[in-house]
């Protein structure tokens, strides 16, 4: 096993990608084989990290995991937590330890924690489940207004 380093080449076929680069003492590889998890699938930027596991019988056998860019990856993340990011630095999702997760893919931003959601999106602000407080007053669903009468007037604050 060595310290691979990718040189920008990727060739997709029959749903695997193929990489290229160099690995200890400048030896080139062509055409290797990267594994991914299931249900991920990225494109490394061009002197992405990873490791290459060669073969002496046979380059076809080589294979390359991870590829991380440290030049993107961010640096924020508490432990156990988890960012998928592209290569301009755009988080898409963070998985945090506490049970949070914001979510920016999208059109909309989506911050769950427990029962309740928030969404944030173009057509406005969307908050379902939980209690919704301002300096301590009620103002979600369930709210009452105090000095209610029939006509033009004005209520007063919510109790």
């Amino acid at each position: 096993m060595m310290r691979f380093e990718y040189d920008g080449r990727e060739e997709v076929r029959n749903g695997q990608q193929f990489v290229s680069g160099r690995a200890a003492y400048g030896d080139g590889w062509t055409r290797i084989h990267r594994i991914e998890p299931h249900g991920y699938a990225s494109s490394p930027v061009k002197g992405a990290k990873g490791l290459i596991l060669p073969s002496s019988q046979d380059q076809e056998l080589a294979f390359v995991m991870g590829l991380e860019s440290p030049g993107h990856r961010p640096a924020d993340l508490p432990a156990g937590g988890t960012a998928i990011y592209d290569a301009a630095g755009n988080v898409t999702k963070y998985v945090m330890g506490d049970g949070v997760t914001v979510d920016v893919a999208g059109n909309a931003y989506v911050i769950r924690k427990g029962g309740v959601s928030l969404t944030i999106s173009a057509t406005g602000v969307a908050i379902e489940g939980g209690a919704i407080t301002h300096n301590g007053k009620d103002i979600g669903a369930t709210h009452t207004h105090g000095g209610v009468m029939t006509g033009s007037s004005s209520t007063s604050a919510p109790n």
